[in-house]
Parts: structure tokens; sequence; C-alpha cells
């Protein structure tokens, strides 16, 4: 038996008021816990992988004409 298992079969010994205090008290934590959580910043965390001067309109459209060609699509 894994650890959820024996946890809920624990909390099934509780009074339906006490298990819908349960179920309350995990999901206000697992809420504090995910909103506390920033998300990353993806300028900072793609900085220096790239050239400076990259144009992005550029290289995408070499993918999708690439693509084009692999598929026979126009």
């Amino acid at each position: 038996m894994n650890g959820l298992e024996e946890v809920t079969k624990m909390a099934e010994r509780l009074a339906p008021g006490d298990q819908l205090k349960l179920v309350e008290h995990l999901a206000h934590k697992l809420q504090r816990q995910t909103s506390a959580k920033k998300p990353a910043d993806l300028y900072g965390a793609w900085k220096g992988k790239f050239p400076e001067d990259i144009d992005v309109f550029q290289e995408i459209r070499g993918i999708r004409d690439e693509w084009k060609k692999k598929f026979d699509i126009d």
C-alpha cells in the first residue's frame, strides 16, 4: 500500500465534516504554494543564448520555408 492509499484509508475513517475540512485545508495549502511561485523571466533565462542582432521573423520564415519544402506545401 502506498502513501496515498494509506492517507485515503485514514481519511475515510473521519466524519464527513472532518473529511471536508481536510480537503479544504489541503486545497488552500496547495493554492498558497502555487501562487507563491513567481514565473521565470524568459528574457533573463534566454539572455546570451542567441546573438543580439538575430532577426527572429527571418529565422521563423526560414524554418517555415523548410517545412513547406519537406511536405510540398504551397
